[in-house]
């Protein structure tokens, strides 16, 4: 790794200790004049570096600009990337690109028209979310592509875990849940070509709420967020990982190798949930019993006229039951 990247490392480990100059160049290996170049090229990018004499350097514990160095510090696999600082929609942008077999991540600190499932606005604050989306042609044929989703969720939660040191869980179908508040949402697009049976492009858009931000009444409630820390991790690095296990796990896709993982963090297993058939307010009370082989949430109905009766469910949406 480079001299940069080894002391952003270090001085975010420090946890806002000062650290010389000279402990820096032994810790790293390197000369205090290779120091001051790797600091200035930091602070040039953003990073808010506080140099003091006889104390030497600190990067101030809440900053985490996201830049394409940090992403790309962490990657163990090819990928365009590419950081904005506001944009639309990371999913808009990728729908305008050129796609290949070759993965390209488009991040951004804050998004303008964030947008969820069935054109659903997500909120998108600026400076303690992560807004990215990974776009490719893959090589896989059409009929995996229902199995894009719940991968990306395994994923999602491996990056998670890997980077923050938290243990992250799903509700069906592609929520990610942090005791009992939602972090992250995950939106998945996709053009195929049905003569040829082969997907032509994939946009796989994921919105983490990493810090304590701004959200509206609406969702103020469920909302959550990874750490209450800001900084407590490097929003570049948790791209950086996502970027790696989502390859992963859409290069494997078609051994399924991540279904019994999606199952084991699927949170509403066993518990009683609402069933909403038609996306709106109406619902039903039901038990959400198991995934199926096609990745289908298995329900009793516990109420109305199909009580006692097993359905599994490809659409609709579900929430938790209130407490008894």
């Amino acid at each position: 790794m480079t001299t940069r990247t080894e002391l952003l490392k270090l001085l975010r480990s420090s946890r806002g200790e000062f650290l010389s100059g000279q402990k820096i160049g032994e810790t790293l290996g390197v000369s205090r004049n290779s120091v001051w170049k790797a600091v200035a090229q930091l602070k040039k990018e953003g990073y808010p570096i506080e140099g003091r004499s006889n104390a030497g350097y600190r990067l101030t514990a809440a900053a985490d600009p996201l830049t394409p160095g940090d992403v790309e510090s962490v990657l163990r696999v090819p990928c365009d990337v590419q950081v904005h600082d506001v944009v639309t929609s990371t999913n808009d942008i990728a729908r305008s690109m050129p796609l290949s077999h070759r993965p390209a991540a488009i991040i951004a600190n804050q998004q303008s028209a964030g947008r969820g499932r069935l054109g659903r606005s997500f909120e998108s604050p600026g400076g303690t979310g992560l807004y990215m989306t990974i776009a490719l042609k893959p090589a896989f044929a059409l009929n995996k592509a229902l199995f894009v989703t719940m991968a990306c969720a395994v994923a999602t939660c491996r990056a998670i875990e890997r980077v923050c040191g938290v243990s992250p869980s799903i509700k069906w179908v592609n929520d990610i849940f942090l005791e009992q508040k939602k972090i992250c949402g995950i939106l998945t697009e996709a053009q195929s070509n049905l003569e040829t049976g082969e997907i032509d492009s994939l946009i796989i858009g994921t919105g983490i709420n990493c810090f304590p931000g701004s959200f509206s009444p609406e969702i103020s409630h469920i909302a959550g967020c990874i750490s209450d820390t800001p900084g407590a991790f490097s929003r570049g690095e948790l791209a950086g990982e996502l970027i790696n296990q989502t390859a992963d796990v859409l290069e494997n896709i078609e051994s399924r190798s991540f279904f019994s993982e999606y199952r084991a963090r699927c949170f509403i297993l066993g518990q009683r949930i609402l069933v909403h058939a038609h996306y709106d307010s109406r619902s039903t009370l039901a038990l959400a019993r198991d995934i199926d082989e096609d990745g289908g949430l298995v329900v009793e109905y516990l109420e109305g006229p199909r009580a006692g009766i097993l359905e599994t469910l490809h659409t609709g949406e579900i929430s938790i039951a209130p407490a008894q």
